[in-house]
């Protein structure tokens, strides 16, 4: 007889760590889709990245009310993260001038990477709707915080001091990030990947990047993050009026 009731009494509660656990999951793609969509109104080109951010953030919503089957937690949120960094970067590159005829614009190839990284993240997600698959498990931190870090950095260093140092620093940092790093091989890895992406994108595709460092880069970089801090109190103002 107890050992009759224990399964039904374990069921409920893995279905009510379940839902918990979705309904976390589904809040946080929402609140970070939302996010997303307020930062839509600031740029000149915001039609794509806004329905894809109000999809995300119904299927968030759907999510966290049960609705949607979540089977493959780590391929269902994987997915929807991915699809988030593509309507970040998006967003990100809105303003850059796209394709002309036949000639790429610098905001062609950030548009198209992104447009397939959201198709990815789509394809990921739906397999952990329909196929069962394993379940979130606990990570560091430290890993993805660094990576992250290095795409900002290689965002402001871009312009000021040229595609080689922006790429060859980005790298580096980023493999800072693993706990298996050796400083030799990684220097040779940010090297080759730092010539790959001169190929690419300045020798193939034919982008105006600038390869190396300006005169004023050091006033470049301070005047990026003073025009960051000026865009974000603008923001602020537009959300949140404050009156003096």
């Amino acid at each position: 007889m107890a050992e009759d009731v224990k399964p039904s009494q374990e069921g409920p509660r893995w279905g009510l760590a379940t839902h918990s656990h979705n309904f976390r999951g589904g809040v946080t793609i929402a609140v970070l889709a939302l996010v997303l969509l307020l930062s839509t109104f600031i740029v000149s080109s915001p039609t794509v990245p806004r329905i894809l951010a109000i999809l995300t953030a119904l299927v968030g919503v759907a999510t966290a009310a049960g609705f949607v089957p979540v089977r493959g937690p780590q391929d269902f949120y994987g997915g929807l993260v991915l699809v988030l960094l593509a309507i970040l970067a998006l967003v990100a590159s809105a303003d850059l001038p796209g394709q002309r005829g036949f000639a790429f614009g610098p905001g062609t190839a950030p548009r198209l990477f992104s447009g397939l990284l959201a198709a990815f993240g789509i394809a990921v997600t739906l397999v952990g709707v329909f196929s069962d698959g394993p379940v979130i498990e606990k990570y560091k931190i430290r890993g993805p915080a660094i990576v992250i870090v290095a795409i900002f950095l290689f965002a402001a260093l871009i312009r000021p001091f040229g595609l080689v140092i922006a790429t060859y620093t980005a790298f580096i940092v980023s493999i800072m990030g693993s706990s298996e790093m050796r400083w030799i091989e990684s220097i040779i890895a940010a090297a080759a990947m730092t010539a790959f992406c001169w190929v690419l994108f300045v020798v193939l595709l034919n982008l105006p990047f600038q390869l190396w460092p300006q005169s004023n880069a050091l006033g470049i970089l301070f005047g990026q993050f003073e025009e960051i801090l000026k865009q974000t109190w603008i923001i602020l103002q537009k959300l949140v009026p404050i009156r003096l």
